[in-house]
């Protein structure tokens, strides 16, 4: 059975929610069917319910102590091998559901419909809909999201978008810090990665379709990366990103608010990323001061920052910050 992460979401459970879970098994409470898919014959991936067997995994294994208990409260700040022989005895031999999406169903030759996608689109998990990004990460594991998720942590991203640094062991063991971060826990860092490579193939190509149909096809499509691609990718992320930091220090892609602007973003990378020769440090008085102009100008802030992200939109927004930073003094 694969747990890998790339059927989970970031958002961890807390000790209590783990707690509760245990003391739903010891009162003999039914808990909610594990999903697993089938992959090859006795070959399964868990789709949803990791957090679950994550918790008695961990349980079991004496890492954490009980606590938040509602019906059971004397059993609190109590580990597995700390419990009455009889609760141990007990809560062994309870059982957790599971269905099983069998290989045969994974793709029909007709219409190439993916079944798992209609299962994450319509399942709940803790009751919250998977977003777009968490689909992608679920249904398109690869060398792709892996860099995605590697370029979000990267120092240049987690400063520019004040998410937590990466520290030794997070991956198992994020800190609550880390879980709290909206740009994080919702996987919206690596989807933000993402609109980089995304949109800037849609304004080469010429691609037409809704934000969320270009962000997942290209997914789709690149899902497998071999190392060369990957790399020459990563470089060419880091580069952009750094020397646009470079230029505009800690109000790289912010607002005069200073509100950080996903659209801003957008735009100055995917403009630099086409003119990869430009001097920009050397200009960088004349481009800062060329962008403060422009978002103090009504209909050059609508175009940058106002419009909705239709590819038109995209196209023109690109064009005014390949302009700002082109600017001279």
């Amino acid at each position: 059975m694969d747990t890998a992460p790339a059927y989970q979401r970031r958002l961890r459970w807390s000790n209590k929610k783990k707690s509760l879970l245990i003391e739903s098994f010891l009162l003999n409470i039914p808990v909610p069917p594990i999903f697993l898919f089938e992959r090859d014959y006795n070959e399964y991936e868990v789709i949803d319910g990791r957090q679950r067997l994550e918790a008695i995994s961990a349980f079991l294994g004496d890492e954490y102590a009980l606590s938040g208990l509602e019906y059971w409260p004397e059993l609190n700040r109590l580990r597995f091998s700390k419990l009455p022989k009889v609760l141990q005895k007990g809560l062994l031999r309870r059982s957790l559901p599971a269905v099983v999406l069998l290989a045969e169903t994974k793709e029909t030759a007709e219409d190439g419909l993916d079944v798992r996608r209609v299962l994450f689109d319509r399942l709940n998990t803790g009751g919250t809909r998977l977003n777009p990004q968490e689909l992608r990460n679920a249904l398109y594991p690869g060398t792709f999201n892996a860099l995605l998720i590697k370029l979000a942590r990267s120092a240049a991203f987690t400063e520019t978008w004040g998410i937590p640094p990466q520290v030794a062991g997070e991956e198992r063991e994020p800190t609550e810090e880390l879980l709290r971060n909206p740009l994080y826990s919702s996987l919206a860092d690596a989807e933000l990665v993402l609109r980089f490579f995304a949109l800037r193939n849609a304004i080469v190509t010429g691609k037409q379709g809704s934000l969320r149909s270009i962000l997942d096809s290209y997914m789709e499509k690149h899902a497998m990366l071999d190392d060369n691609e990957s790399q020459a990718m990563e470089e060419q992320f880091i580069t952009c990103l750094s020397r646009l930091r470079a230029v505009f220090g800690d109000m790289t892609f912010r607002l005069t608010s200073k509100r950080l602007s996903r659209p801003l973003y957008d735009a100055l990378m995917i403009a630099l990323s086409r003119n990869p020769d430009i001097d920009i440090e050397n200009r960088a008085d004349s481009i800062r001061a060329a962008l403060k102009s422009a978002l103090d100008d009504e209909a050059k802030y609508d175009v940058l920052v106002g419009r909705g992200n239709t590819i038109n939109a995209i196209h023109e927004r690109v064009e005014l910050a390949d302009e700002i930073l082109h600017a001279r003094g």
